[in-house]
């Protein structure tokens, strides 16, 4: 005979999600219980702490024990929640476009602080649209767009803008095609999460990724390099002189990018670490013109 739940006490909850997320494999089980149950209750994650002894109704835990299960079968918990914190902005997120990961907001960070007031932001393979958004809410540009190549992806960037409310232009086109031609040279800081996944790795890569992230939006080529050396060939025609290229990398494959980057002819090219202290950010210039004595 079946007996229908009344009620359950949070802190029984909270380990049977923690169990059942340990034996599935996810690597922060504890973390993602959590934010589950934080993202049913409504609770803070300081009186989480001190609520143990609550009782969740029937439909609290039925609910929670749905997104457990997907969980475990290693769907990313910010398709289960719909929406991630990305910097000060919490992003909403949608099966089909890839999923901004905390690492990323270095990348955004590091075009945060090198826009000047007033100038142009472009941002190729926006995704969801984290990163231009978070730039045009963070700093003071005059323009920023963003493109994308995939319409759900362009679809969701401009919802994002929209719901964040800040000036964010997104197209769909393939890299810069898109582009207003007459930002050529006028770009101030060209930001990028482009696709880096060699196509040998994309088997190796965590189930949260391989299995849920378009592949579009992971495999740059057989090198890992190819969309990557398109932008940096493209950052001398649409950078201003003195202005920044900035992406995120493979960090198996930064010191290469930055090399490649010097190549091409940009200037102060060099790697910034992500929050675990890897280099995944490559930074160059365009150079800008000598002025020799008269």
């Amino acid at each position: 005979m079946h007996v229908p739940v009344v009620s359950v006490a949070l802190r029984v909850v909270l380990g049977e999600l923690e169990t059942l997320l340990a034996s599935a494999g996810v690597v922060t089980p504890e973390v993602d219980a959590q934010l589950l149950v934080r993202s049913v209750t409504g609770l803070s994650r300081a009186e989480l702490l001190t609520a143990a002894n609550l009782e969740l109704g029937a439909e609290q835990v039925g609910v929670l024990r749905g997104m457990g299960e997907r969980r475990a079968e290693r769907e990313p918990l910010q398709l289960i929640l719909g929406s991630v914190g990305f910097r000060y902005l919490e992003v909403v997120v949608r099966p089909g476009v890839f999923v901004p990961r905390p690492e990323t907001e270095v990348l955004a960070g590091e075009a945060v602080a090198r826009v000047p007031v007033g100038g142009v932001v472009v941002e190729p393979c926006t995704g969801t649209g984290a990163i231009a958004c978070a730039v045009a809410s963070e700093a003071h540009p005059g323009t920023v767009v963003a493109t994308d190549l995939s319409r759900a992806a362009a679809d969701l960037a401009r919802y994002n803008a929209t719901r964040c409310g800040v000036g964010v232009t997104v197209l769909r086109g393939d890299l810069l095609a898109p582009v207003d031609p007459g930002l050529r040279g006028r770009v101030d800081v060209l930001v990028s999460n482009p696709p880096y996944v060699a196509e040998s790795e994309l088997a190796g890569l965590e189930p949260e990724v391989v299995e849920w992230d378009p592949r579009s939006a992971l495999v740059a080529g057989p090198s890992g390099h190819e969309v990557s050396d398109r932008l940096i060939a493209a950052a001398g025609e649409w950078l201003t002189p003195g202005g920044w290229l900035l992406l995120e990398v493979d960090e198996r494959r930064a010191a290469a990018t930055a090399a490649r980057a010097a190549a091409a002819g940009l200037t102060e090219s060099g790697t910034v670490a992500d929050l675990a202290g890897r280099d995944r950010v490559v930074v160059a210039r365009r150079p800008r013109p000598h002025v020799g004595k008269r």
